[in-house]
């Protein structure tokens, strides 16, 4: 059997999440762009993660934890990721939701992406699934700036939802997205969606790889110094200034797309522009942008312990202006 649900939508973007978010509630008749979705998901975080059977063994990650699922509890109703164990029974329950004519979303490593040809392991990525054909054993995905679906086999479709890739092993991490009910409009779910982002923050959010918040960027602030010593030290800055300018962020750690969200905010509730929020996210992004060239800077260098002290005392700079940021808006924002 062959099926791809009509009216399919993918309009390539930056981020792998939102721009799933933006296809799927595309697909339901709402015009968001991707920085809005983004926002109202609670895109902001920061993970540190270290292990010496990771590689690199000491990771940073600036997405917020279940950005998607949070998105759709903020519109819709209360959502989380499902897990499915039975390989598959995964597989099946991704077919049957395509022959209802609704889409969903799935986790996945892009090693086992065909089209991706990479040979690094990144679980997490997140995808929206549109068809399958069974003759040809191929699952239909879209998948952020790829232009159009994109073809995988049913093998390694099964293999990048089982992956057990570190630091963020995947078990056939999925949902459906099957809005029956109209959204509200935006400015009645903007200020909860900001509010919610800055608790997340300043309070900690918890998931499979371990607690986000400004706390964290404040550890990894003081343990950078110690990135010196590691064995794979260059792997490690090198890998954390493409997590922040590179791979899907849009730039500045995420924080220009976030900055998006607010100006388009500020133009949707007008009386937000007193607080000034995106001019002060715009220059958080820079600073992360000038900590990504930094830590770019040290992995092209040879091993300098100034400049891992300089580095960490640029992160302390970061965790500061975000801990100010967030605090404000949970005094302002009502």
């Amino acid at each position: 059997m062959e099926k791809i649900i009509k009216n399919w939508v993918h309009i390539p973007g930056l981020h792998c999440g939102s721009v799933a978010l933006r296809d799927v509630i595309t697909y339901y008749g709402y015009n968001l762009s991707e920085a809005m979705c983004f926002g109202l998901g609670g895109g902001l975080g920061f993970f540190y993660i270290k292990g010496e059977n990771m590689s690199p063994s000491k990771i940073i990650h600036l997405r917020g934890p279940g950005m998607e699922p949070n998105f759709f509890s903020l519109i819709d109703k209360p959502t989380s990721w499902k897990y499915e164990p039975n390989e598959e029974k995964a597989f099946e329950i991704a077919k049957e939701w395509i022959n209802e004519e609704v889409p969903i979303l799935v986790q996945t490593d892009i090693f086992y992406l065909d089209y991706y040809k990479s040979s690094t392991h990144f679980p997490g990525h997140v995808v929206s699934v549109w068809g399958y054909d069974d003759k040809k054993e191929s699952v239909f995905l879209a998948d952020t700036g790829f232009e159009g679906l994109q073809s995988v086999t049913y093998e390694n479709f099964k293999k990048g939802r089982t992956s057990k890739a570190l630091p963020f092993p995947l078990d056939n991490n999925w949902f459906e997205v099957n809005l029956k009910k109209a959204i509200p409009p935006l400015y009645e779910i903007i200020p909860e969606g900001i509010r919610r982002n800055a608790q997340f923050m300043t309070r900690g959010a918890r998931s499979l790889r371990g607690e986000s918040g400004v706390k964290t960027i404040k550890l990894w602030a003081e343990e950078l110094p110690s990135w010196a010593e590691a064995l794979d030290w260059r792997w490690c800055v090198r890998f954390a200034y493409q997590v922040i300018e590179k791979r899907g962020t849009g730039g500045g750690g995420f924080r220009w797309l976030y900055r998006d969200f607010l100006r388009e905010a500020e133009e949707i509730i007008p009386a937000l522009k007193e607080f000034k929020l995106s001019e002060k996210m715009d220059l958080i992004g820079n600073n992360w942008s000038e900590m990504s060239t930094l830590l770019k800077e040290i992995s092209e260098s040879e091993k300098n312990s100034n400049l891992f002290i300089k580095a960490s005392e640029k992160a302390k700079e970061l965790g500061d202006l975000e801990e100010e940021f967030y605090k404000m808006v949970l005094d302002k924002i009502l």
